[in-house]
């Protein structure tokens, strides 16, 4: 009589742990890490399809652009009211042009990315796996600021992913510019901070 209900019990237990292994593995494969980790891993195979499934491309180059449009307290100050109009009057403009100018250079963009990840070293790509891991992810509903850390300057790099509607794959939106700008100026334009006074 004994043996069964031992037999039942250990049964039983299996079974939770099955179900809870499946939800924490679900919830995992839905969440920001995973696509993050999904992103890291399609660089070392140089995949780069993949690492494409999570950027919104478009999106990240608006955000990016109407964000170095924004005032800031650092460039608004002793600004006159002429000056604040004209920032106005380039917002404005960068609205309208700007996505247009992607839809006309995206076979160009996509080919400057995909030249400069496939270019990454070995170590790069370690550095970057490293990053991912220990990301600090913020998520409010469909949506997530995740910050990681330069593996060279420590300096924080932040940026927003949200999640395509119907519970689909998270992807990449935006960039904080302020974040962004030196990695930026100095991977692509090779512009070092001490040769930058902008």
């Amino acid at each position: 009589m004994r043996k069964p209900f031992i037999f039942i019990i250990i049964v039983i237990a299996l079974a939770a742990g099955a179900i809870l292994a499946g939800v924490l593995y679900q919830r995992w494969h839905d969440s920001p890490r995973y696509a993050l980790q999904q992103m890291a891993l399609s660089l070392k195979e140089r995949n780069l399809d993949t690492f494409f499934r999570h950027v919104d491309l478009k999106e990240v180059f608006n955000n990016f652009l109407e964000d170095s449009t924004r005032e800031t307290p650092r460039n608004d100050r002793g600004a006159d009211d002429w000056t604040r109009f004209s920032r106005h009057l380039g917002r404005q403009f960068a609205r309208h042009i700007f996505p247009k100018l992607y839809d006309n250079f995206e076979k160009q963009i996509r080919s400057l990315i995909k030249s400069y990840l496939h270019d990454l070293t070995n170590t790069q790509i370690l550095a970057l796996t490293a990053a991912v891991t220990t990301a600090k992810i913020e998520v409010q509903g469909d949506e997530a600021l995740v910050t990681i850390h330069d593996p060279k300057t420590k300096a924080p790099l932040r940026f927003r992913m949200r999640r395509a509607p119907g519970g689909g794959d998270w992807r990449i939106i935006s960039l904080t510019y302020e974040d962004f700008k030196p990695f930026l100026k100095k991977e692509f334009l090779g512009i070092s901070p001490q040769e930058d006074n902008v």
